[in-house]
């Protein structure tokens, strides 16, 4: 029994010389995966577990002297650290409405820094007077090429409908519509209109985009109750102020 056992440690030993003789191991050797950052995380941090592939922008609330935007549309690399700037492609899908050097530009040769996980490419928006109207989409799509591969799966985000966030496709929707904004309180403000915000801008001194950012609570009931208190200052005195669909202007229940 003993000697069958150093038989086997010998047998063993001789195979692991054999594979071990080579000069050279095969290792494991793949192209980096390039894609879009947001489908992994969210631009301003805020709802980490929600991802975007998708986004919606609009001049409505920037000044009117503003005709274009350079917006940054942030790629990562799965994949290892490269000492040389490499060469990322990227074209624009045929279902965007949005036409380049209209309502977009951004440079034809696009790369990604050295010694960097992360870059972005540059988008210039143009605002343009058909967006007053009308809302455009840009749909970019990151294409394989000799220094990245595109294969990172879309992640299923709804079984049922079978809805999917996409990596390596982002749309971008682009608009001069104004529209609520995403911290209006309903409650202090009442019913949005355009009217109504523009009037708000002019008495109050605030920015066109100033609800599209988190506002503290006593300031929004503040702006409620000097705007009711003005409205009612314009009834009392045979001035009321209408909405352009013929009713008076009112604020929200919270400060009537």
């Amino acid at each position: 029994m003993k000697n069958k056992i150093i038989y086997i440690g010998l047998v063993c030993c001789y195979i692991l010389a054999i594979s071990c003789s080579t000069d050279e191991i095969d290792t494991f050797n793949t192209k980096d995966n390039v894609y879009f950052t947001w489908a992994e995380k969210r631009p301003d941090n805020t709802y980490p577990h929600q991802y975007i592939d998708s986004l919606g922008m609009t001049f409505a609330f920037m000044p009117q002297t503003t005709t274009d935007i350079i917006f940054k549309l942030p790629i990562s690399v799965q994949g290892k650290l490269s000492q040389q700037a490499r060469e990322v492609d990227v074209k624009v899908r045929e279902e965007s409405t949005a036409k380049k050097g209209v309502h977009f530009d951004f440079p034809d040769q696009l790369t990604l820094r050295a010694n960097s996980h992360v870059d972005s490419i540059p988008i210039t928006l143009y605002r343009t007077p058909d967006m007053k109207s009308s809302t455009f989409t840009l749909a970019l799509e990151l294409v394989a090429n000799e220094n990245f591969s595109v294969n990172m799966e879309d992640k299923i985000i709804d079984e049922q409908t079978g809805e999917t966030r996409n990596y390596t496709v982002f749309q971008i929707s682009m608009n001069d519509i104004l529209q609520t904004p995403q911290h209006w309180s309903s409650g202090y403000f009442g019913v949005f209109t355009v009217k109504k915000m523009l009037l708000m801008g002019e008495l109050l001194n605030i920015p066109m985009d100033y609800y599209t950012h988190q506002v503290a609570i006593p300031e929004i009931e503040y702006h409620g109750q000097f705007m009711q208190r003005y409205l009612n200052e314009k009834t009392a005195a045979g001035e009321t102020i209408y909405e352009e669909d013929g009713t008076p202007m009112a604020m929200g229940i919270f400060v009537q």
